[in-house]
């Protein structure tokens, strides 16, 4: 009896059965981008170096996070070469979307020089996210600060600050 009875209650209770990340919305699953502070992925298949993924920052605005991150190449040499950067827009460990940020020349401009964030007319601010130095690859090799920039809006309506975009300059 005994025996019947846990064999109904075990066919009774819920069964949690683990789905594929593919067949889950991008807002379900658990995602490194939207909880770690860096990790790696080894060399694979057309990429014979392994990359470092290194998170820079994050704002939050309007219930989502925008943690910022790049991406290095490491070298045979050990050295780390800039190779991307990008913002993942994170509902708590949950990945929404992922937006990659193209590195743009900022030497001399206020973007490279402001130690934190810089008031733009109109209600805009570019918050300061963060910086990172890293070498760069062309015909000579080079040494470059990244710096990391959230720009945001204040809403009149609603008096919050809402999210435009995202950029980093190279310094």
């Amino acid at each position: 009896m005994l025996l019947a009875l846990g064999l109904a209650l075990g066919l009774a209770a819920p069964t949690l059965v683990a789905t594929p990340a593919s067949a889950q919305p991008t807002t379900q699953a658990r995602d490194p981008l939207c909880w770690a502070d860096g990790f790696s992925e080894p060399p694979g298949i057309g990429r014979p170096l392994a990359l470092t993924w290194s998170r820079i920052g994050n704002r939050s605005n309007g219930g989502y996070t925008y943690r910022y991150w790049m991406v290095q190449e490491v070298s045979a040499t050990s050295n780390l070469y800039y190779q991307r950067s990008l913002v993942a827009r994170c509902s708590g460990d949950s990945l929404v979307s992922t937006t990659t940020i193209t590195a743009t020349d900022g030497t001399g401009t206020q973007a490279c020089t402001s130690p934190g964030d810089i008031h733009l007319p109109v209600g805009s601010t570019e918050r300061f996210v963060g910086q990172r130095v890293a070498y760069v690859r062309s015909s000579l090799v080079f040494t470059y600060t990244f710096r990391y920039w959230h720009r945001e809006a204040l809403s009149i309506a609603t008096l919050q600050w809402f999210y435009q975009s995202s950029g980093v300059v190279m310094c």
